[in-house]
Order: C-alpha cells, then sequence, then structure tokens
C-alpha cells in the first residue's frame, strides 16, 4: 500500500512511454501494475500542494485559494502567456518571471486529439507533450520570452486549435492526413517577418507511443474520487495525465492535493 498526496502522472520518455505516479511521499512504478487491479482509497483531507494548508476545496489542480491569489504560477497570464504583464511592474514574482517566463520557449505542432499549436518552455517540451498526450510534436520556432510565444501560438491559432479535446485524445480514433511537417510549412508561411525571425530551419518530428493494450476500448467514464472516494478497476494502461482503466479513466494530476491510500491487488 502506497500513502500520500497525489501530485501528478510523471511521464518519461520510452517506446512507450513509461509512467511513475507521484505522491508527496514518493513514486510509484506503475509498469508493474498494468493489468492488475488496482484500488484507490480517497481520505477526505485535501491538502495544498504548495503551502501544505488542509482545504474543504482546491482550485487550478491542487492550490489553496489564498495561494492561487498570490503565486505567479496560479496567475491568469500562465494559461494566456499573451496577457503577461511583467513588463508593467505588475508580476506577482518577478523572480518566477526571470526563471519561468523570461527565457526560451518553444511554439509548436502537435497531433494529439487532432492537429493542434502549442508553447512550452525550451528543456521541458518532451514532459510537456506527453502530458498532452501527443503521439506526434514539432518544433515550429524558438522565441525569447513566453509573452512572445503565446502571441506567435495566438496567431497560428487563427488557422489551427490551440485545445486538446481529451475525450478523442485518449479514443486514438483519429490519424493524421498531412505530416507536421507538411503542416508546418504552411503555418511558416503564414508568418509575418515579426515572428518567421524566429523559425527554427533544422528541426525533428517526435513520436509518442503510450502503454495500452492493443484495441483498447477506452471507457470514457471520468473516475470521481469526490463522488466515489474508494474506487478499483483494472489498470490497462495510461495517456497523458489519464489513466486508463477498463471501468473507466482517471485524470490523475485534476485530484492533486488528494490524500489517498492506493494498493495494487
Amino acid at each position: 500500500m502506497f500513502e500520500g498526496d497525489i501530485r501528478e502522472l510523471d511521464p518519461q520518455v520510452g517506446e512507450p512511454v513509461t509512467y511513475r505516479l507521484s505522491l508527496s511521499s514518493g513514486t510509484i512504478e506503475l509498469a508493474s501494475w498494468f493489468n492488475k487491479t488496482v484500488r484507490v482509497n480517497f481520505t477526505g483531507v485535501r491538502r495544498c500542494i504548495v503551502c501544505g494548508r488542509k482545504v474543504n476545496k482546491l482550485f487550478q489542480n491542487g492550490y489553496c485559494f489564498p495561494c492561487v491569489r498570490s503565486l505567479a504560477e496560479c496567475d491568469l497570464c500562465i494559461v494566456k502567456p499573451h496577457d503577461c504583464h511583467f513588463h508593467l511592474g505588475t508580476c506577482r514574482d518577478e523572480t518566477f518571471a526571470e526563471e519561468h517566463c523570461m527565457v526560451p520557449h518553444y511554439v509548436y505542432l502537435a497531433w494529439s486529439s487532432g492537429y493542434k499549436v502549442g508553447l512550452t518552455r525550451k528543456g521541458r517540451q518532451f514532459k510537456r507533450w506527453m502530458d498532452q498526450g501527443a503521439t506526434l510534436a514539432l518544433p515550429i520556432a524558438e522565441v525569447p520570452t513566453r509573452k512572445l510565444a503565446g502571441e506567435l501560438e495566438m496567431e497560428i491559432a487563427k488557422h489551427l486549435p490551440d485545445k486538446t479535446d481529451w475525450r478523442k485524445m485518449l479514443k486514438e480514433e483519429q490519424r493524421p492526413e498531412q505530416s507536421l511537417a507538411e503542416l508546418r510549412q504552411e503555418v511558416v508561411a503564414r508568418l509575418t517577418p515579426e515572428f518567421s525571425q524566429y523559425v527554427l530551419s533544422d528541426v525533428t518530428t517526435y513520436a509518442f507511443r503510450y502503454p495500452r493494450p492493443e484495441g483498447f476500448n477506452v471507457n470514457i467514464k471520468s473516475v470521481q474520487l469526490d463522488k466515489q472516494p474508494i474506487w478499483e478497476g483494472t489498470l490497462r494502461g495510461a495517456k497523458g495525465q489519464y489513466l486508463l482503466f477498463d471501468e473507466g479513466v482517471w485524470n490523475v494530476k485534476k485530484f492533486a492535493g488528494y490524500e489517498v491510500s492506493i494498493t495494487c491487488l
């Protein structure tokens, strides 16, 4: 039995992608748990993943309300990078911004639930792609700040989605009709000089395969620990931040901060 507060699934590049379940007390290697029954018992306790405060409700995947109001990583500009206000002198934490925002970022194309455009901090691109359940990913440009990456993403999003449909991503029903390299050429051709100066000249398409049985039919029913605190099912695979069971799918990161005991039977 493993006990602790949930953090997230931690994917590692492999063939296929390997997964660890991160808890506040340590990590669980999941490779040996596939095709076995897993029982999750939510104790009813919720703690902020930053300050550890016990609360009745958590926000933004594990933060208490005071932390949501004060931490830079919970500011709206994290999900809307083009609205970065660092230059206005109103950033919640300039040290955080210097380390996470005022650094090189990639703008990329990916295939997850379909074609999409996204951005990620340079050096974290593989984790970002695997967290989103991308099966293919291809950088477009490298820009010096998160704000500029957000502006470029917005420009490309005029023609391509910038969101992932988690249901389609998990079902893997569609396959790309056009290679990401071909799509990238079309995207680059539409860019203005303001952005085209950052386009990468030498890029690679990266492919990811996730652990799941061939022909596995995903049950899209979501595991909800608030409604069913004791839950068990047969673990078949993982993709993105989801564990895939015969009985449903569990978005692990959604329940970050929940105290649980987890057993592989």
